[in-house]
């Protein structure tokens, strides 16, 4: 049996075919040389690294290797399995193939890891490959990751839905220059993010992203902080400037107050060669023009920053990309955790379909993030609707009961009719009934009393009845 088991290792280390093992905690203890062949990586480099279930690395990192040979979290207890993946290569173009997972059991026949066999694409489609919609979806974002480093250079930008298309392309225009940019969205809709993706990958991307936020820092500090990047030029004796800007961004820049704007304009105008490639971009919730006319934005300022303006949609208007996105997280997530989630059961995808999302992209993540953590904590391989935020939960009921209805608005006859009744009556019971002494009360004369009495037929009520 040695002899046979030695005869079977020899072969699987020599053969062509692509063949790598993995132990228990999906660290590579095997990578024969079927497998360097393939992917231009050595044993040398892969042995001993961790399979991660995660979309997130460069395309042309071991990293991305071993996360390509990761088997599906919900697989991971099952008999052999056929599962078609995107194998990351070495010089950043991934093979496609069908990994044929084979679970490995110690003496004891206890679990001890997977042996994988990477084995070409039939070009037929097969009955015997596993039809898993979370696999599918993870493989789509592989792919859509590595379609998006190569066209774009950002690939932290997701999306393929008509809106994400025309913000993607602007953003690759903006990288390419040092004009003002303006991003414009709802509160959670990316626009930092979107602006440190161009900021990185443009000219200036190896100067510092300094952001201003206008919201949540206090006045008196967004001076300083202008000061001490925009003041006066520094001697070779004092020393360099301690901040060495690429790029400004004033977050929420119709809110920043205006003497604060001025005096950005005032130290940019000053000393134009100070900076003279700093870049200048802003977000917004209101377009720029509107906050000009509203007077919440100096024009100087707004010519300034809007040479390309970016309008980032809403979650609730990116039905194509809600899927990706929420598989984003969950596989960021997954790299800094010791137990790895795949994906969601359908019943958790239709519920987060349900709800409106009024946080955005943050709060996604925050939602998947800790419903990850909760499937993590029952040992499961998927996100159930029961790990789901109570917040989350909380907050879609009372989007479904919504808003209490309004009441309907009487008209203004009807109304004035029914006030003027009743202060008549008021005026009736406190005069006991003499409309002599209730006309006085009201500032009427007796006889325009007795004409409202009967326009407002009172004249036959109780009150009305008393003495004159």
């Amino acid at each position: 049996m040695p002899r046979r088991r030695r005869r079977v290792e020899k072969w699987l280390a020599e053969t062509s075919t692509p063949v790598f093992v993995l132990d228990t905690d999906r660290v590579v203890g095997w990578f024969n040389s079927g497998c360097e062949q393939l992917t231009g990586w050595s044993a040398e480099d892969v042995v001993g690294w961790r399979c991660d279930y995660s979309s997130e690395f460069a395309a042309d990192t071991v990293d991305a290797l071993v996360a390509s040979l990761c088997p599906p979290p919900d697989l991971a207890l099952s008999a052999r399995q056929q599962v078609p993946v995107e194998v990351a290569c070495r010089d950043g173009h991934p093979q496609p193939r069908i990994m044929h997972v084979f679970p490995l059991e110690d003496a004891d026949g206890q679990p001890d890891g997977f042996l994988g066999v990477l084995l070409p694409v039939p070009r037929s489609d097969s009955a015997t490959l596993t039809d898993s919609p979370t696999h599918r979806l993870h493989a789509e974002l592989a792919a859509l990751r590595i379609a998006l480093r190569q066209r774009y250079g950002t690939d932290t930008l997701l999306g393929t839905g008509p809106a994400m298309t025309r913000v993607l392309q602007q953003v690759e225009l903006a990288v390419d220059s040092l004009n003002g940019v303006t991003l414009i969205g709802e509160p959670g809709t990316g626009r930092e993010h979107a602006a440190r993706a161009i900021h990185y990958a443009g000219p200036n991307g190896d100067h510092s992203f300094i952001p201003l936020h206008a919201v949540t820092l206090p006045t008196v500090e967004q001076a300083s902080l202008i000061d001490r990047m925009l003041g006066p030029h520094r001697s070779p004796q004092t020393g360099p400037d301690v901040l060495q800007p690429g790029t400004l961004f004033l977050a929420e820049i119709d809110r920043l107050p205006r003497d604060i704007q001025q005096q950005l304009l005032d130290r940019l105008d000053a000393d134009p060669e100070r900076h003279p490639t700093m870049r200048l971009m802003a977000s917004s919730t209101i377009s720029p023009e509107l906050a000009v006319d509203s007077e919440q934005l100096l024009p100087e300022l707004h010519y300034r920053l809007t040479a390309i303006t970016i309008s980032l949609p809403a979650l609730r208007d990116r039905p194509d990309d809600f899927r990706t996105l929420a598989q984003h997280i969950l596989e960021q997530h997954n790299k800094s955790a010791d137990f790895q989630v795949g994906g969601l059961t359908q019943s958790t995808w239709t519920t987060l379909g349900q709800y409106l999302w009024p946080g955005n992209l943050d709060e996604l993540d925050a939602v998947i993030r800790e419903a990850a953590q909760a499937a993590a904590d029952r040992q499961s391989p998927r996100v159930d609707v029961q790990d789901l935020p109570f917040r989350f939960r909380t907050g879609l009921d009372a989007q479904r009961v919504g808003p209490p209805l309004a009441t309907p608005l009487e008209p203004l006859d009807v109304v004035i009719e029914r006030v003027e009744r009743e202060h008549i009556r008021r005026a009736l019971e406190q005069a006991r009934g003499n409309k002599a002494r209730a006309a006085r009360l009201l500032g009427l004369t007796r006889p325009k009393l007795y004409r409202r009495l009967q326009h407002l037929d009172m004249l036959d009520d109780e009150v009305g009845q008393a003495a004159g």
